[in-house]
């Protein structure tokens, strides 16, 4: 288990926090939120007293508050970083046909693998991996078509949190 593993968790309580952990910062905000709680630095030992303990959450939400500009300072600190690698990556391949070949040759797969899962009769020992793996393909593809429109994960998170 890593950070980012309970960084959902995190962010249900306090969700500048848990964005944060979620980032570069992840190990050191980490750290934090252990010693706010007085366990062991790692994931499993935050995990289990959130878990097992009312008044952890109480003292995760504490910690948000009494940093909150620096918790979003780290948390937009992430995003434009984001933001950047993505905008660097498709800056980087603007004359290139790669990205453009791989999308195409996903959405191939995509059909034929459409045609597979509903077209064809898969052997029910199979039909899990085939599920699956239809499921993988789909979500690369739609990672291709991202790409091309610009969306990322900070178009998600931009609206999720309010300057003041």
């Amino acid at each position: 288990m890593n950070w980012s593993d309970i960084k959902n968790t995190v962010g249900k309580i306090a969700p500048l926090v848990g964005t944060a952990l979620g980032g570069p910062a992840g190990t050191a905000i980490g750290g934090l939120i252990a010693h706010k709680l007085g366990v062991e630095n790692t994931p499993e030992a935050v995990a289990l007293e959130l878990k097992n303990n009312p008044d952890a959450a109480v003292k995760v939400r504490q910690l948000e508050l009494e940093d909150e500009q620096h918790f979003r300072e780290i948390t937009f600190q992430t995003l434009d970083a984001e933001l950047k690698d993505k905008q660097s990556a498709r800056e980087h391949h603007k004359f290139s046909r790669m990205p453009a070949v791989i999308c195409c040759s996903l959405t191939i797969m995509v059909l034929l693998g459409g045609y597979a899962i509903f077209a064809t009769e898969i052997p029910e020992q199979n039909s899990t991996l085939a599920n699956l793996l239809f499921g993988a393909l789909l979500a690369k593809w739609g990672d291709s078509i991202a790409y091309w429109v610009g969306t990322t994960r900070s178009s998600a998170e931009k609206s999720k949190f309010k300057i003041n």
